[in-house]
């Protein structure tokens, strides 16, 4: 269970309010984060759906961002509006009765789709990320969900669970029980597969693994997802994924100074009468460190989804506790884009949520200003210093 005891509140309360508000809603907007990553764009699309079935009169799909390209095969993508184009903003509703934001830490992360959301008479926050500040009117944040799709499939469960409850008080039924088809199967199925790597990450539990199994029964195709999502990288985006590891280096830091502690442990050693703890093997963290300029984007016709799986490339370095990767942002000056990944004790989202960012202990992301690749990277360095010296103190 979660060791955060307002968000272990807030589902318990949100998630029978949100219920009763779709009840009541007949229009309705889905919205996910800038720069879409398979999670929260098919969770979007997917609980939209699922308000559809229900009956809503009224369900629009809207992000800052159009579907990058590698995410046409989404079912339902197609029905995606962009905040940023004129065209789709005339098909928007002027207010909505209920809104619903998909796997994003705050109302800045959704960008210009940010503003529609807000309109809304009632906001509502679906996430699993422990670092989710609860922005929203009503927020249902599961942090132990492996991924927003789970929490949008525990959404469904709970509208069949009023659908029956009306049913039975009413003698008849209104509303047919909701039900997963293939599409649904698919976009659920790809939420798993996003936010567990490919069944790689920590996160990959044997319940991954039932419910897995169960959206294959409802029509998901494993193999075929894998590939579509993992394996069908455009040429230009092998070029800046290249380029990126051509230009890492791994940074090795000494934090045995960092560390101190009075309480014995078992991962603790006496060094001049002093207990220090053991991080790592002898305390020298190694973190594997790269950027991409926007200069290098042009020259090479890439996009930002581009570099989305540098981090992960990084990763696979040998004897490295961390990931660092930066890169410039292509419509902002002065503005970084930044990526964390541990392998140790260190926990990412605490360093990101410094940095405008969020995620979890193992994988996060900011997004930050800053005057240099040079001072955003020693900002960083000193924000994990600070981080580590307080490890002890927890």
């Amino acid at each position: 269970m979660s060791d955060n005891p307002v968000l272990a509140e807030k589902k318990s309360i949100d998630s029978e309010n949100i219920i009763a508000a779709i009840k009541n809603a007949k229009t309705a907007v889905v919205t996910a984060h800038v720069n879409p990553d398979g999670d929260t764009l098919a969770s979007m699309l997917a609980l939209a759906g699922i308000l559809e079935s229900f009956g809503l009169e009224t369900v629009h799909r809207v992000m800052h961002d159009e579907v990058p390209s590698f995410y046409k095969f989404f079912p339902d993508q197609e029905k995606v509006l962009c905040s940023m184009k004129d065209i789709d903003r005339e098909k928007l509703l002027e207010e909505y009765d209920i809104s619903f934001s998909c796997d994003c830490g705050s109302v800045q992360r959704l960008g210009s789709a940010g503003l529609i959301w807000q309109k809304a008479k009632l906001t509502c926050n679906v996430d699993h990320h422990l670092s989710n500040p609860l922005y929203a009117d009503l927020n249902w944040v599961d942090v132990n969900a492996t991924c927003t799709g789970q929490v949008v499939k525990d959404i469904m469960l709970d509208l069949n669970k009023l659908i029956k409850a009306e049913s039975l008080n009413n003698g008849t039924v209104q509303i047919e029980p909701l039900s997963i088809n293939e599409d649904l199967a698919t976009l659920l199925f790809i939420t798993l597969l996003t936010d567990t790597g490919g069944f790689r990450h920590s996160n990959t539990n044997a319940e991954v693994f039932t419910w897995a199994a169960e959206l294959t029964n409802q029509g998901a195709e494993p193999s075929k997802l894998f590939n579509l999502l993992f394996n069908q990288m455009p040429f230009r985006t092998i070029k800046v994924i290249g380029a990126a590891l051509d230009a890492a280096e791994i940074i090795e830091l000494d934090i045995s100074d960092l560390i101190s502690g009075e309480r014995p442990r078992d991962d603790e050693k006496e060094e001049n009468g002093v207990r220090r703890r053991e991080i790592i093997p002898k305390n020298k963290l190694r973190i594997a460190y790269t950027t991409t300029t926007k200069e290098l984007l042009s020259k090479l016709s890439a996009k930002e989804e581009d570099t989305d799986e540098i981090v992960d490339h990084l990763m696979r370095i040998k004897d490295i506790n961390m990931c660092i990767y930066l890169r410039e942002d292509t419509k902002n000056e002065s503005n970084f884009k930044g990526s964390l990944r541990s392998l140790c004790e260190i926990d990412c989202s605490k360093i990101a949520n410094q940095l405008n960012g969020g995620g979890h202990a193992r994988a996060a992301g900011f997004n930050c200003s800053a005057k240099s690749f040079h001072q955003l990277k020693s900002i960083v360095l000193e924000k994990i210093a600070e981080h580590i010296k307080g490890i002890n103190k927890n």
